[in-house]
């Protein structure tokens, strides 16, 4: 695997927070609203960030840009906090204290004590509800005796012989052929089994490993092989316009194939899907009401000012607290590939080297203008954003996936600042490109 490690540079660090902050109050000044300071609040953890937002607890002392920061907050999300208390029995106790929390006092009370953070966005109405003693509740065991990593191994090995990706013969060619790029054995198929009326796959042949994954072969996937299949399509299917990539790495999180893969769909004159689909409406509307804002740069500017953001010349990463899964992380760009792939490299490995999640699933969308060469209508079709989330326990029998999250709303379990604190060791430990 090629990497590459370097000691946190503290004039970059400097820098780019010197850049945030002239963003920050370049567009307070043109949207005419107040942003709040790129470090509004820096809580803990995530219980910590509820009882800052429980407005009722006025023994807490807040910021003066605390205003500024909620004014912004509830223009995009609908939040609701629930602090409770709940009893119980004295025959339970065992079960509860020794069993489940193992006899940790701290996780017993909080037990007695629920907090929950409920995350609505106004413009998509995705909900999510978290909760961070959920991830204590009773699971069935994992399978086997080998950890995560060590599981993943064999099965990655056990899948090498006869791999249907390693090569060329065993996939599907379009009907323009192919896309190849020769210097990293990058090429793509079609979708033996499609789902959709052009389905491509982006595969690189001498990678079998999602974990020797490098950042020269994530970009030359997305920029040498995504996107010229995208114009290929486009060239042959003119109404085929809106760009969207998938990747779920490993089984658990429903590859078919344990060989590393992009999925590769272009919408007909709209994002495929539910998730792009809602973010380019919520966008055009959230333009609209707020006399011209920008829906993705103002939840950018709330999560820096949560701590839940880091920018990075044109591109920026969150911790979402408005998630689908667990530890999900979002990259959202301005137009450059290179910023973008970049920090979408740093998310995938902050996966696997600082979470130790081995089973996850990501989909991004791209603008328009990369296929077309034209831009979309107004703000429409002009999303370059990544959503990366966690799958589980990739040896667990247990099933991430229930009809909460199927009909419902998005469970959370896992800390927020947690997964943000991992990115950032990632972000300081690699050398930029």
């Amino acid at each position: 695997m090629s990497r590459v490690k370097m000691k946190p540079s503290l004039v970059i660090i400097a820098s780019i927070a010197t850049l945030a902050s002239i963003s920050l109050f370049y567009r307070s000044l043109t949207h005419g609203f107040e942003v709040p300071s790129s470090r509004c609040l820096r809580p803990s953890s995530t219980n910590h960030l509820i009882s800052l937002l429980n407005q009722s607890d006025t023994t807490i002392t807040r910021p003066s840009c605390f205003q500024a920061l909620l004014q912004l907050m509830n223009s995009l999300y609908q939040v609701d906090i629930s602090i409770d208390h709940v009893t119980v029995p004295r025959g339970m106790v065992p079960l509860v204290r020794d069993t489940w929390f193992r006899g940790n006092t701290t996780l017993y009370t909080m037990f007695q004590h629920p907090q929950t953070l409920t995350v609505t966005d106004r413009y998509t109405s995705e909900t999510s509800n978290v909760n961070l003693i959920r991830s204590m509740r009773p699971k069935p065991a994992s399978t086997g005796s080998d950890d995560a990593l060590t599981a993943m191994r064999k099965l990655i090995e056990a899948a090498r012989p006869g791999c249907n990706f390693c090569d060329t013969d065993h996939t599907v060619e379009d009907s323009f052929g192919r896309v190849r790029v020769a210097q990293s054995n990058i090429f793509t198929a079609e979708n033996s089994f499609r789902f959709l009326d052009y389905s491509g796959l982006v595969i690189p042949g001498d990678i079998h490993s999602f974990l020797e994954m490098d950042y020269p072969t994530l970009r030359s996937m997305v920029v040498e092989a995504a996107v010229p299949w995208f114009r290929n399509i486009h060239s042959l299917h003119g109404a085929n316009t809106h760009p969207i990539m998938m990747w779920d790495i490993m089984s658990k999180a429903g590859a078919s194939q344990v060989h590393p893969h992009i999925h590769t769909l272009l919408g007909r004159g709209r994002y495929p899907g539910k998730t792009w689909g809602l973010m380019d409406q919520a966008r055009v509307r959230y333009h609209g009401d707020t006399g011209g804002r920008d829906y993705l740069q103002d939840i950018v500017d709330l999560h820096v000012s949560l701590g839940l953001g880091i920018r990075y010349r044109s591109a920026a990463v969150i911790v979402s607290i408005n998630p689908v899964k667990d530890r999900e992380i979002w990259v959202i760009g301005t137009g450059n590939l290179t910023d973008w792939t970049w920090l979408h490299y740093l998310a995938y490995r902050t996966f696997i080297d600082e979470l130790e999640v081995y089973c996850f699933s990501q989909s991004m969308a791209l603008p328009v203008s990369h296929v077309t060469g034209k831009r979309g209508e107004g703000v429409s079709g002009d999303l370059m954003v990544a959503k990366i989330g966690a799958r589980g326990d990739c040896t667990s029998p247990f099933n991430d996936v229930s009809a909460l999250e199927l009909y419902a709303t998005n469970s959370i379990a896992k800390d927020y600042y947690e997964t943000m604190r991992a990115f950032q060791r990632t972000f300081h430990k690699y050398s930029s490109p």
